[in-house]
């Protein structure tokens, strides 16, 4: 039996396996969002919103507690009724589950767009359109175009907003499909780690990178509170150094390391 993923799981595991596996098994150890991580996702939620006027009048899948099957089927529908826009259509395929931002039909055919509250194009948006991608096509359903929308930070508002101005969108159809082969070997690697014990991974500068972990507290349980990762502006990359040797708190680091 394959384990569920989703395209946040996949993100994840991209990330970190032991995350993954974390949150699919002992998701009671994350560290819950705090009010500051809140309003960042409120934010990615009301540009998502803005952003579907760009492509007005679209149908909405509403999503309800419980499996996505209802989801997955009104989407169906949605596109055989011959619905040019929907938001959040719902999609599975080989076990893995996808929602698009906003889903339209061009005059070449499907576009799929993922809309984010970053001002610029960063790896992982590439990965997150590849999955969709991944699993769209697999659907059966043809995709002639993938792209991010983002925030324009150019853009100065003068009276009313310009929703157009307020946007960049970027074409990124040729790396998504470009990136086809990743995505299905690290599937299969996700769905093999899934199926055993909690991998045994270290900490690393990955634990913050693209996104602080949620299981940092947990998986960092072993550093003091006051460590060699507090010594401020010091590289990132340095303070692993000296984790790596052995080095936690700061009467541990030698007389000779050279610090600013």
């Amino acid at each position: 039996m394959k384990a569920y993923l989703s395209k946040s799981k996949f993100l994840r595991g991209l990330q970190c396996h032991k995350s993954l596996w974390l949150y699919n098994y002992k998701r009671e150890l994350r560290t819950s969002s705090d009010e500051s991580q809140q309003a960042i996702f409120d934010t990615g939620t009301n540009v998502g919103l803005l952003a579907r006027k760009l492509f007005p009048n679209g149908k909405e899948i509403i999503f309800k507690e419980g499996s996505f099957n209802k989801e997955i089927k009104d989407t169906k529908e949605l596109i055989n009724e011959g619905v040019k826009t929907i938001y959040e259509a719902t999609f599975s395929h080989n076990n893995i589950l996808v929602m698009v931002d906003i889903l339209h039909k061009g005059r070449k055919g499907w576009e799929l767009y993922e809309v984010k509250s970053s001002t610029e194009v960063k790896d992982v948006h590439v990965s997150d359109l590849s999955i969709q991608y991944h699993v769209l096509t697999g659907c059966g359903l043809p995709i002639s175009k993938a792209s991010l929308i983002y925030i324009n930070n150019q853009y100065v508002k003068s009276g009313e907003l310009d929703i157009k101005e307020l946007f960049s969108i970027t074409k990124l159809t040729n790396e998504v499909e470009e990136n086809q082969g990743f995505v299905v070997g690290r599937l299969s690697q996700m769905q093999k780690m899934l199926r055993g014990n909690c991998p045994e991974i270290d900490i690393a500068p990955y634990c913050f990178d693209p996104y602080t972990c949620d299981y940092k507290d947990f998986c960092w349980h072993h550093i003091p509170k006051c460590s060699v990762f507090n010594i401020s502006k010091l590289q990132t990359s340095k303070k692993f150094e000296l984790y790596y040797e052995g080095i936690l708190k700061f009467e541990d680091i030698p007389d000779d390391y050279q610090l600013s």
